[in-house]
């Protein structure tokens, strides 16, 4: 699963370059009232193609969860793993899912558990009709990396194209769009000194 984000794209660079396997990536677009799914989509677009010409093949697709009409946010972890299990269906012989967690995230364990019991939950559906793999497992390939190794770790140029603001500010100057980070969501305090 791939936001855009510094942690999900150090993912995918450590996913391209040490491994062999086919790699299926998949976005969410999430649109909510946090208006973050444009800097998100413009970020994903650059990222994807700057792999695509560096490391080697893989397939990309994406999809959408449009909560522009509620007011609350939805919990981001849970909707991944609808999609998730969404994506695992629709691809071949999948038996991994991979995620950008890290150990420092708030509530990792906890959150990663009930994260894989929906994703199960609604698996088994599939299975019932003779869908889907015996085992999907749930790898977590940055889990015990800090977000300035996983940006070391990265060319600074990849690093650039990465988004992880929350609540961006959009700023349209001659008719050219810019997305500014707010500065003081939790996502940007995180990656202060980056």
């Amino acid at each position: 699963m791939f936001s855009g984000g510094l942690d999900s794209t150090a993912m995918l660079v450590k996913l391209l370059t040490e491994s062999e396997d086919e790699l299926r990536v998949h976005h969410i677009r999430m649109v909510n009232q946090e208006g973050r799914d444009g800097a998100e989509s413009r970020a994903v677009d650059s990222i994807v193609a700057w792999c695509r010409e560096r490391y080697r093949a893989f397939r990309y697709s994406e999809s959408g969860l449009d909560f522009r009409q509620l007011e609350a946010i939805p919990i981001d972890y849970l909707s991944i793993a609808f999609v998730a299990c969404q994506v695992a269906i629709d691809t071949p012989r999948c038996n991994r899912v991979a995620v950008a967690s890290l150990a420092r995230d708030t509530d990792i364990e906890n959150r990663s558990a009930r994260q894989r019991r929906v994703f199960e939950a609604m698996y088994e559906c599939y299975r019932y009709r003779k869908l889907g793999e015996p085992q999907v497992q749930w790898i977590y390939p940055v889990y015990h990396a800090s977000k300035p190794d996983l940006a070391a770790g990265l060319p600074a140029e990849l690093v650039r194209l990465t988004w992880s603001c929350r609540r961006p500010v959009l700023r349209v100057e001659n008719e050219a769009e810019q997305w500014l980070p707010c500065g003081a969501c939790k996502a940007c305090l995180a990656r202060q000194g980056i």
